[in-house]
């Protein structure tokens, strides 16, 4: 069974870069380049993700308040925050799973992510 990835970045470059990279490594990736893209997708009946990568700072939106709309929706998914800084103030948001910084190498994300499937 292949691992069904959500990637929301509002970055159209960075976004296809790290699309392709997880593809290439076996990964059925569906995209949202805005928060409202995500909550729509993740609100679509059939919705199944295994992952939602988030970036924390969408034009329209925080990765941080989609955490809470996957944990509703897909209460197994798997949520990694993305941040500029790797260390964000989560409020009163559920935590993700993971937050890593925007500047982390592929090979160091996809261990994380293997790790967090398992």
């Amino acid at each position: 069974m292949r691992v069904t990835v959500l990637l929301v970045d509002d970055d159209a470059s960075s976004r296809f870069v790290l699309a392709t990279l997880l593809e290439d490594e076996g990964f059925q990736v569906e995209e949202a380049g805005s928060f409202a893209e995500a909550g729509r997708k993740l609100a679509a009946e059939g919705a199944r993700y295994d992952l939602a990568l988030l970036d924390q700072n969408l034009g329209d939106g925080h990765g941080t308040e989609l955490v809470a709309v996957l944990r509703a929706r897909l209460p197994r998914a798997k949520a990694v925050l993305i941040s500029g800084s790797g260390d964000e103030d989560l409020g009163d948001a559920p935590p993700p799973d993971a937050v890593l910084s925007k500047g982390i190498g592929f090979p160091d994300l996809l261990d994380q992510i293997r790790r967090l499937l398992g």
